[in-house]
């Protein structure tokens, strides 16, 4: 990434994850943005090519995080793997994937049984190949009461905040790196799934009930990202990765109470 004058990378700096990757890099990209005009807006280049033109150093930095995403997910598909929507958490020696509608606290959730114990991997989507699964690297994305209640939680127990930098989605959700910002050790791995919760919004007790594959399969393939491989593949993928997976649906019901359901899958 090349910028003038720094500001570009500076407005990156709290959007990119600072997580450590098991997966080495397999290609470099190279971006550089400008200032191009007399009112401010930035020119983004990649690889000498016009990518865009932004009004400001934060709108530049997303088009580029943006677009460099777009590349890694397409590169990440000719390798074999698909990309789901869910939250990512490993507890007790087990993967432990969090799936359910915009809302349903999947985020507060992992990070609520990261704070208990757990390591959270990633809670906006994944990548599945046979039965390995990896979280993509991205800051947390939660909405403002919890972000400041995960920051005093971990300051609760101890963990050495550096910081929370409030930066936000375009929706307005906070980001929250779990290293950076809650002093947490944030380490991605590639490991098989071994539990598949989906979070039930509608009100009720916290309980965790058995469902099928077959169900969790159609809960998966409804939320999944815009580009996805053919139907046929698509449900081969998803197959293999649920495969030896126990599969549960949660009444979200009080915070507590649902990571207290969570904790009794793995224990």
């Amino acid at each position: 990434m090349s910028d003038a004058d720094g500001a570009v990378l500076e407005a990156l700096g709290p959007l990119v994850a600072s997580a450590v990757e098991e997966i080495e890099p397999s290609r470099a990209q190279r971006y550089e943005a400008t200032i191009a005009t007399a009112h401010g807006d930035w020119t983004l280049l990649e690889e000498g090519d016009v990518l865009a033109v932004a009004p400001s150093a934060g709108h530049a930095a997303k088009a580029i995080l943006a677009r460099s995403r777009e590349r890694a997910f397409e590169l990440a598909a000719l390798k074999g793997w698909v990309r789901l929507h869910g939250a990512l958490v490993d507890l007790g020696g087990s993967r432990i994937l969090l799936i359910g509608p915009p809302g349903s606290g999947k985020s507060a959730l992992a990070l609520a049984l990261a704070l208990r114990g757990g390591s959270i991997q990633g809670d906006e989507s994944l990548l599945v190949r046979g039965r390995d699964a990896v979280a993509v690297s991205a800051p947390l994305a939660l909405a403002e009461p919890e972000a400041h209640q995960a920051i005093a939680a971990a300051a609760a127990a101890g963990a050495g905040c550096g910081g929370w930098s409030s930066a936000r989605t375009p929706e307005g959700r906070a980001l929250l790196d779990p290293a950076r910002d809650l002093g947490m050790e944030w380490r991605l791995t590639i490991a098989p799934l071994d539990h598949v919760v989906a979070l039930d919004p509608r009100p009720g007790r916290a309980r965790a009930r058995p469902t099928t594959p077959v169900e969790m399969l159609s809960e998966i393939a409804a939320r999944l990202p815009v580009e996805t491989p053919p139907r046929p593949a698509l449900m081969r993928a998803l197959a293999g990765a649920l495969a030896g997976a126990s599969c549960h649906r949660l009444s979200v019901g009080e915070a507590g109470a649902r990571e207290d359901a969570v904790i009794g899958l793995v224990c």
